[in-house]
């Protein structure tokens, strides 16, 4: 019996076709265009999530505050996911692509790579730090004392 399936998997391996990851510098599918919008939003979350790991790495010594950003981190996920459904109100029991149509994934893919790129500008400041005499940076190190 485990001979059988072994010469029939072996048999249509030549016939199998495997996916490819698709050119997303030319597209030429829609199934393609959907993938590389949410490979470009993947591309986004890990930067976020790197600069994420900075911050804490950074201001280590201020429990406080990365207990702070921590929480303001939390509900900008649920900013971001309320607005994504603002942008795209699926009634319920209704499918998002029978609404908005087959580059559904594309567009929302889309908007929420752009949300995370705005948040992730936003958290950067703490990378980059506040210029000298800077009375309004708040938790913001010194830029000269994150060097």
């Amino acid at each position: 019996m485990k001979r059988a399936a072994l010469f029939l998997l072996c048999a249509a391996l030549p016939f199998a076709t495997f996916a490819q990851e698709p050119d997303c510098k030319a597209p030429s599918t829609q199934l393609d265009i959907n993938t590389c919008a949410g490979a470009d939003f993947a591309k986004a979350d890990a930067e976020l999530n790197g600069v994420w790991k900075s911050i804490q790495a950074k201001y280590k010594d201020q429990p406080q505050f990365l207990d702070k950003l921590k929480a303001s981190q939390r509900l900008w996920l649920q900013f971001r996911d309320a607005e994504l459904e603002a942008l795209y109100p699926v009634a319920k029991g209704q499918d998002a692509r029978t609404q908005y149509g087959s580059m559904y994934p594309t567009c929302y893919s889309g908007a929420k790579a752009k949300l995370t790129r705005q948040r992730t500008e936003q958290l950067k400041a703490w990378l980059d730090g506040a210029q000298e005499g800077d009375t309004c940076s708040g938790s913001i190190k010194n830029s000269a004392d994150l060097k």
